[in-house]
């Protein structure tokens, strides 16, 4: 497999990054709702518990999402070329590792 250019990278990171943002704010609304039905008195009710279940479908998917994007930073990382005198561009090398979160 050939290493990718830098500038391909950081086109690469810049868009995973920006992704990796929509996909964390939206994640936090998700989980505002699911602790405010979860206090709310329509938390025991039917449409409550229904609203729930697509709210933790919601989480899931987005948490689906953000570890895909890891993979693909990893990766962006792992296939990063280096610069003619070796060093790897400082966006490429400010990559995050890949956490694992935690859908509990």
């Amino acid at each position: 497999m050939d290493k990718m250019d830098l500038c391909n990278a950081s086109d690469a990171v810049s868009s995973m990054q920006a992704l990796r943002v929509a996909l964390t704010e939206e994640l936090d609304d998700i989980e505002n709702r699911i602790h405010e039905l979860a206090q709310s008195s329509l938390a025991t009710s039917e449409s409550g518990t229904s609203e729930m279940q697509v709210y933790c479908v919601a989480r899931a998917a987005l948490y689906s999402g953000l570890a895909s994007i890891n993979e693909v930073l990893g990766w962006v990382r792992l296939m990063a070329a280096q610069d003619s005198e070796g060093n790897v561009a400082e966006v490429v090398k400010s990559l995050p590792t890949v956490p694992v979160f935690s859908v509990h």
